[in-house]
């Protein structure tokens, strides 16, 4: 097999090369140096260990009992953490399953009361009570037969983040260490970790803090890696270090856990459905001076910092791992759109009419389908669904005259469910009649972010690149949304639409 680079090895298990120096810094596998570029390399024995990993992290063994078990070739003590891991799912599926028939019991008593005022003294009445007295039992076991379909919801709703916390940022001075090439995410920490500890900066700035960011596009394509500490406004910074100004803002916030990308896609979903906040595009790139420059590339870069918040515990060489929050800039939601219009000379510039609208959030619900890294996708899903009966029941709920969407994205359930992406077939929220009977039906539904799209005319069999045509107009892709969509305007998809017929791509942009 030989050597391979820590970008060969990412693409090839479709892993972020953060999380492989994560799982480095963790002690669980070690790289070497190439002597000729001093890139970082990992031989056949570290590809093995990272196969093992990647096989433990997808059944949820945290990385310190994964160090135990790849250190350990007692199989009794392996044998006692995955039992540890069995016992903790037999509560969780027993407390879901509990609260789940709590909830029930409450339905089932307000129902017998729907036209009469509620008290919140039902909470304690003598139907209740048995059952909240049941929820420390775990010999409940469940008796019906568990689908896949009803195992990956219920993967989904178990790893979804439900303590996002929304933080202000206040604007503060930072001296900045930025690096670019294979190493230089630890350039730039151990740049910013010795310029603290040579000023003696916790004694001069008690509150400092300390960030990271890594300027990466939407494959993951790294530019480099830039750490910052909060200085008093006054303090001098020597090169190779930079002096900056963050104006802060506010952000949501989540710890990172073990698997970082599914914790950034877990807080995207949460931005994508609250009602509250939405993903702040526009600005954030200037939320620092000078502000970062955007890269000539396939979504641009984003501006999400992560704040090392146990810091103080570091600088003063205590044996701790690094903690860090994961940062996205977000503004307050507030709902409006703009009609579509057109862009002048869209033809001549990228070979489509194209036009740019705003919409607010929106639902979309229908049929989905996680395509597997390295599966037989060579039938559409449109066609799936064609063949197997359920496109007749999107277009017997359609209002008449409203599109079919067909979306393709990455997102937090796919990951988990072994790195593929999620292919979907659906209507807007509103475009459905009926709603009701359609629910009945297994459906998907996603909410879609706040955000300007440029929407291109097409037809049937033209050649097109959405990404690469995008930055011909100019436009970087949104990629707070991981997807985009093509709309079937009269509901013929698929090898049902004739050639030549007129479809539309929508592609989220900043």
């Amino acid at each position: 097999m030989g050597l391979q680079t820590i970008n060969q090895v990412s693409k090839e298990h479709d892993i972020s090369s953060r999380m492989l120096r994560y799982y480095e810094q963790a002690g669980l596998i070690e790289s070497t140096r190439d002597a000729n570029n001093s890139y970082r390399v990992y031989d056949e024995a570290a590809i093995k260990r990272i196969q093992q990993i990647i096989v433990l992290r997808k059944l949820r063994i945290p990385v310190k009992q994964i160090k135990i078990i790849l250190n350990n070739k007692d199989a009794s003590d392996i044998i006692e953490i995955f039992q540890k891991n069995i016992n903790e799912l037999d509560e969780e599926v027993t407390a879901l399953s509990t609260i789940k028939n709590i909830l029930q019991q409450f339905v089932d008593e307000l129902s017998k009361k729907a036209n009469i005022v509620i008290h919140l003294e039902m909470l304690t009445a003598p139907t209740i009570l048995p059952l909240i007295d049941s929820l420390p039992i775990t010999n409940n076991h469940l008796s019906e037969k568990l689908s896949m379909n009803d195992l990956n919801k219920a993967s989904k709703v178990l790893n979804k983040l439900s303590d996002v916390r929304v933080v202000y940022l206040p604007p503060m001075t930072v001296a900045s260490a930025f690096f670019t090439g294979d190493n230089s995410q630890e350039q730039a920490w151990l740049a910013i970790d010795n310029f603290v500890k040579r000023n003696g900066l916790f004694k001069i700035k008690p509150d400092l803090r300390v960030f990271r960011h890594e300027r990466s596009n939407a494959t993951g394509q790294n530019f480099g890696n830039e750490a910052w500490v909060s200085i008093p406004d006054d303090f001098t910074v020597p090169a190779p270090l930079v002096k900056k100004r963050f104006h802060g803002g506010q952000y949501a916030a989540h710890l990172l856990g073990d698997d970082g990308f599914l914790t950034y896609l877990g807080l995207q979903d949460w931005i994508n459905e609250s009602d509250k906040y939405q993903y702040d595009y526009d600005k954030n790139l200037a939320r620092v001076t000078p502000p970062v420059d955007e890269v000539d590339s396939f979504g641009g870069i984003r501006l999400d910092p992560e704040e090392v918040i146990n810091y103080y515990d570091i600088y003063h060489c205590h044996e701790t791992e690094r903690q860090y929050d994961v940062l996205f800039p977000v503004k307050r939601y507030y709902e409006h759109e703009h009609e579509l219009v057109e862009i002048p000379g869209s033809k001549e510039k990228c070979g489509f009419e194209a036009g740019i609208a705003t919409k607010k959030k929106f639902k979309v619900i229908g049929f989905t389908k996680i395509i597997m890294p390295g599966s037989d996708d060579s039938v559409p899903f449109a066609d799936e669904l064609v063949e197997d009966g359920r496109m007749d029941v999107l277009n017997m709920h359609r209002k008449p005259g409203a599109p079919i969407f067909t979306f393709s994205s990455l997102d937090m359930d796919a990951q988990i469910r072994g790195g593929g992406y999620r292919d979907s077939v659906c209507l807007a929220e509103s475009d459905i009649a009926d709603f009701e009977s359609f629910m009945k039906h297994d459906l998907y539904i996603r909410t879609i972010d706040a955000s300007r799209w440029l929407v291109f005319k097409l037809t049937k069999g033209e050649a097109f690149n959405d990404h690469n045509i995008c930055m011909k107009l100019g436009y970087t892709w949104n990629g707070a949304i991981s997807g985009s969509f093509m709309v079937w305007p009269d509901g013929s998809i698929g090898n049902g639409i004739k050639d030549g017929s007129i479809i539309y791509s929508w592609y989220p942009v900043k």
